[in-house]
């Protein structure tokens, strides 16, 4: 049986990532999974309620974390393609990422879009709280991708037209295949 292939959106919270996967689905020739990280995240039986500090929240939502990528992972194993909907926003997500998707073709799709859009889009939300896309300055610290796009002044729509129409354009290696290669030429 054949690997699925993975689409990672990645980009800070309020930047279109969602969006954008949703609009390339009816794109796509073949089925595909729209596997948002807060659809994983929804799941939990509660939000935070029951955590005793800080330190308890953050392995909760690492371990959340840690679990996302399986779900991508064995989803993909058994031949389905993924889009992933997911930021890129602490150095370990990556690291993780490159080991458990180890031999999967995988399209890393920078979603960009300027501070003050970013800002605007939060308080027009109000489900998120407010600073967090600016918190979320690592999203971009692995310096490399496939395709980037930028949703500053570009529509969803327009954003997922362009990753489906570059997908098959894409050279080898791609970015996760560099980035794995010179994480392993520092170990």
């Amino acid at each position: 049986m054949s690997r699925g292939r993975v689409i990672l959106l990645n980009g800070p919270s309020s930047s279109g990532k969602s969006a954008i996967g949703r609009e390339m689905l009816p794109l796509l020739p073949d089925p595909w999974f729209l596997v948002p990280v807060d659809g994983i995240s929804g799941m939990r039986s509660t939000q935070y309620t029951h955590a005793r500090d800080d330190a308890e929240v953050q392995d909760m939502l690492r371990r959340t974390r840690r679990g996302y990528h399986r779900v991508v992972a064995a989803l993909a194993s058994t031949g389905n393609d993924v889009i992933m909907d997911y930021p890129l926003s602490e150095p370990w997500r990556l690291d993780d990422l490159l080991d458990v998707l180890d031999g999967y073709d995988v399209t890393l799709v920078d979603v960009r879009c300027s501070a003050e859009e970013l800002a605007r889009r939060e308080r027009a939300r109000g489900d998120r709280p407010l600073g967090l896309a600016h918190s979320q300055t690592l999203v971009y610290s692995h310096e490399d991708n496939d395709i980037t796009v930028d949703t500053t002044h570009r529509s969803a729509a327009d954003c997922a037209r362009d990753v489906v129409g570059r997908l098959d354009d894409l050279g080898d290696p791609k970015a996760f295949e560099r980035l794995r290669a010179a994480q392993a030429s520092q170990d």
